[in-house]
């Protein structure tokens, strides 16, 4: 079935009508529960408030009792402390360690607080407490701490209680015996930061007033009326709600002021501050969603598809799915592009193809070149042992030429296994001594599992070559080296080949044009097998593959060739 055509005046016409109704239905049934909610949400959000300050303060309390008792249990300075019999300078040494444990958690507190320890016998208070700013007299606090240290001494360990002192209360814990207490102290008066509007105070389990701080919201007696009851509400403003420390006989009651609670019983502020910004914002939410889906989504793929065509990159076609929802302009611009797209697809596959039928016709070109090369050497060969009347070598040379050559002139590609290019480099090498003899030491190194490796054809035998008609001297054997092995370079792997030789290596000029990058064939005179190979690689590899020329340090030329290991494990032209 036909699809129903669709057109931008079509759809902003329904748009408008749509908006128009869902505005009007928005403005009947959420302005009434927006302001229900908000209620709800404001007080979840209060009780959550005051559920985090009392965890906060239960969690820390908690831990700086395991803190004490790990102390009292564990810490070695104070075993040592606790001995009936200790000397002076036991007692120093073993109060000043104790009191560097003490620094080292006081440093870490984010609240005023403090840690102690208190030697009865010695009448001796060492102590530390945190960073935070504190307004009072830190000697004064010592001999308080130490008075009420006195004081209990003799209670149930651990023993806790609310300390009184210049109108700020401090939970103290103590433990020990022996004369011997630790204990920690935290200034409940200014634990907690309070925003503007608030108040808070903490009381006992009975309801006693421990800490009154903040904006003075309600009075005392208010506060502990609300304490004693399950009130939330004290006024159209306020804003009650209370907690109690888990494990702790403390309760925290916070009060919080806010004059929207008041104003939402008037009509005019809700029509104001709430059913206009609603509306605005429904009215521009919905245009913005109808415009994306049906205007700007459409355009944007469109766009897309064609930044990736401009990158030289094809697309894939939109899809019969993806135009059931676009308006009839855009679905006919994107069907023209999808044709559009195909043929560029067409003409792309069909320049390959012509392309890769070019390149393996100027390959086979470039590969049958290096072969009249090497067939002129070897006559030039033959010769001179026929002007010597060495008639044996003759044969012994037609035969190995014959063998060389059923090698060079197989039916096949251009591309042979390592092992054979080997043993045609072997052939060579029986060639060359037969000819002048003149030894040759020819060192091979390769892996038994490298050796099926796809190479160009003569991509070794060539540079052998090369060092023969350079390197040979009268005044020292021949040595040739060929390594073979595996190679990883920038995420690429390899197959590489060392071909060196120990000759006088490649003079300066001679380095700058092997070493100079390959795009085409040049003839020269002087080396028509070296560039003819470094052609045909590039034919085969293009700049995947690389040729390095260079000096040994120790002397001879060295010729390094790596290949892409991914076309060697995928190709089999054998």
């Amino acid at each position: 079935m036909r699809s129903k055509k669709r057109s931008i005046k079509r759809y902003l016409l329904i748009g408008g009508i749509g908006g128009s109704v869902l505005l009007l239905l928005l403005l009947l049934c959420f302005g009434g529960y927006i302001i229900l909610q908000y209620r709800h949400v404001y007080k979840r959000d209060h009780e959550i408030m005051t559920s985090d300050y009392a965890q906060q303060l239960a969690q820390d309390i908690s831990s700086m009792e395991a803190y004490i008792k790990n102390l009292y249990g564990n810490n070695v300075h104070y075993q040592i402390l606790k001995r009936s019999q200790i000397t002076e300078s036991q007692w120093m040494l073993a109060s000043y360690y104790l009191n560097n444990n003490f620094s080292s958690r006081a440093d870490n507190l984010d609240y005023f607080g403090g840690i102690f320890y208190y030697d009865k016998a010695w009448d001796s208070l060492h102590s530390e407490f945190s960073g935070f700013t504190f307004t009072g007299d830190s000697y004064r606090l010592n001999q308080a701490i130490k008075q009420e240290a006195r004081a209990h001494m003799d209670e149930k360990m651990p023993y806790k209680e609310i300390m009184t002192y210049e109108g700020e209360a401090y939970l103290l814990y103590i433990l020990g015996d022996r004369g011997k207490l630790l204990g920690y102290t935290v200034n409940l008066s200014q634990y907690f930061v309070l925003r503007e509007n608030m108040q808070l105070v903490i009381s006992d389990g009975e309801g006693n007033i421990l800490v009154n701080q903040g904006d003075m919201l309600l009075e005392e007696e208010a506060i502990a009326q609300k304490l004693r009851s399950n009130t939330e509400r004290a006024g159209l403003m306020y804003m009650i709600s209370r907690k109690d420390l888990e494990g702790e006989n403390l309760r925290i009651l916070l009060v919080h002021k806010d004059e929207k609670l008041a104003f939402w019983n008037q009509m005019e502020f809700w029509l104001l501050f709430i059913l206009i910004p609603l509306t605005a914002f429904a009215v521009l939410w919905n245009v913005y969603r109808f415009v994306k889906r049906i205007i700007y989504q459409p355009i944007d793929h469109f766009v897309h598809r064609l930044t990736e065509m401009k990158k030289g990159e094809l697309p894939e076609n939109f899809g019969e799915a993806g135009k059931e929802n676009q308006l009839e302009e855009i679905r006919l611009i994107n069907e023209k592009l999808d044709e559009l797209i195909t043929e560029m697809g067409k003409l792309e596959q069909e320049r390959y193809e012509k392309e890769k039928e070019a390149n393996a016709a100027l390959l086979q070109y470039y590969q049958l070149q290096v072969r009249p090369h090497f067939f002129l050497n070897c006559l030039n060969i033959v010769a001179s042992l026929l002007n010597e009347n060495d008639v044996d070598t003759v044969k012994t040379m037609i035969y190995a030429v014959s063998r060389h050559f059923r090698y060079v002139f197989q039916d096949s590609d251009s591309l042979v296994t390592l092992a054979e290019e080997i043993e045609e480099v072997k052939a060579y090498c029986n060639i060359y001594i037969i000819r002048n003899a003149m030894p040759i030491l020819l060192q091979i190194q390769l892996d038994e599992e490298d050796e099926s490796y796809q190479v160009p054809i003569l991509c070794i035998q060539t540079f052998v070559e090369n060092s023969i008609k350079h390197a040979v001297s009268k005044n020292r054997v021949l040595s040739i080296s060929i390594m073979a092995d595996r190679i990883e370079d920038e995420e690429q792997r390899y197959i590489r080949i060392r071909i060196s030789d120990n000759g006088e290596g490649y003079q300066p000029q001679r380095l700058e044009e092997l070493n100079r990058p390959v795009t085409q064939f040049q003839y020269h005179s002087r080396q028509v097998g070296v560039d003819n190979i470094k052609y045909r690689i590039y034919l085969l590899y293009g700049e995947r593959a690389r040729l390095y020329f260079y000096n040994s340090p120790t002397g001879g030329a060295v010729t390094e060739i790596l290949l892409p290991r991914e076309e060697n494990e995928h190709t089999d032209n054998r």
